[in-house]
């Protein structure tokens, strides 16, 4: 019987590695590349960076020592996922039937059914993600609870003295402190970006000071493009990709009411890291995303299983703010 190639290991896990969602994973695509790590356990250091400066010395003397950045050290467990399908019993004929159409027809089916599954595992890594830029990655289900706090301080998640739904409200103020704010706590100079969702996005179109300033370049911005670039030194970006939650809601992955602001410099002070698979029959060595397929006797299905290791990272908790701007 012809095997579809798609279900073969070696191109299937070549396959899932080379999936992507540009246009909707907005927070993915902010932490960039995964980091692989061969531990079972995620650890990494928690960077607080230094403002000093170096000291002239007499010639001959001896250097002057000079202290290690602060650094803490965190350890979680990584996120286990795990999912399998079972392909339609239409798979099976498709693949007992000759032909070059028969095939085609067959590859395509399981080609949805392997993008389907894997955007459902991007789907959960961008809950995590937009969790980890709050402060507090919390899991609440039947078989997994756990918390992991990334040590984002209080002043680095402040709420505005006045709702920036008022049109009078100080939002140049707003954004020029906490811009101030990681320049000083996390040694950053520059703060590029700044997120929230659409309902936030237009109190600044609304803000009468703001509405004053507006050229006419980013007026065109916010009105058509739903983004103002270089606003205050910053790129003013939105985000309304919603997940639905155990209970069949839709939820925002950005709340509303709410701003994310992150310094890029030198690096970006966030990752994912990526673990080693836990399935037997990975080969050694493998690092993240795993898949495999099977068939079944009785009765006759085929099974494809996908399984992710996996923790965003935050190691400088000091160059990001998450503001309540409700």
């Amino acid at each position: 019987m012809p095997e579809i190639s798609l279900l073969k290991p070696e191109i299937l896990n070549g396959v899932i590695e080379e999936l992507e969602y540009p246009d909707s994973f907005a927070g993915t695509k902010i932490l960039g590349a995964p980091e692989a790590s061969p531990w079972p356990i995620a650890q990494w250091d928690v960077e607080y960076m230094s403002r000093s400066v170096a000291e002239p010395n007499m010639p001959n003397t001896e250097a002057k020592i000079v202290p290690h950045l602060g650094i803490g050290q965190r350890t979680a467990s990584f996120i286990y996922l795990r999912e399998k399908k079972i392909f339609k019993p239409t798979t099976l004929h498709w693949l007992r039937t000759p032909g070059q159409l028969a095939m085609k027809n067959a590859e395509r089916y399981v080609m949805k059914e392997i993008k389907d599954l894997d955007r459902r595992f991007m789907a959960f890594a961008e809950f995590t993600i937009w969790q980890m830029f709050s402060g507090t990655l919390t899991l609440d289900y039947p078989d997994i609870k756990a918390t992991v706090d990334y040590n984002i301080d209080a002043s680095h998640k402040p709420t505005v003295t006045t709702a920036w739904s008022d049109e009078s409200a100080d939002i140049i103020g707003d954004v020029i402190s906490w811009k101030r704010r990681i320049a000083e706590d996390g040694a950053a100079a520059q703060t590029r970006e700044i997120w929230m969702n659409g309902e936030t996005f237009e109190y600044i179109g609304k803000n009468t000071t703001i509405r004053g300033l507006f050229s006419d370049r980013l007026r065109d911005q916010y009105l058509g493009a739903g983004e103002v670039l270089g606003l205050l030194g910053l790129n003013w970006m939105t985000y309304d990709s919603m997940y639905q939650d155990s209970n069949g809601d839709l939820v925002k992955y950005i709340p509303d009411d709410y701003v994310f602001l992150y310094a890029d410099n030198p690096e970006r002070p966030f990752y994912m890291m990526e673990g080693p698979s836990a399935d037997h029959e990975a080969p050694a060595n493998t690092i993240g995303k795993f898949a495999k397929t099977w068939m079944e006797p009785d009765p006759s299905n085929r099974q494809y299983l996908c399984e992710w290791h996996f923790l965003p990272i935050l190691e400088r908790p000091d160059q990001v703010m998450w503001c309540n701007v409700g």
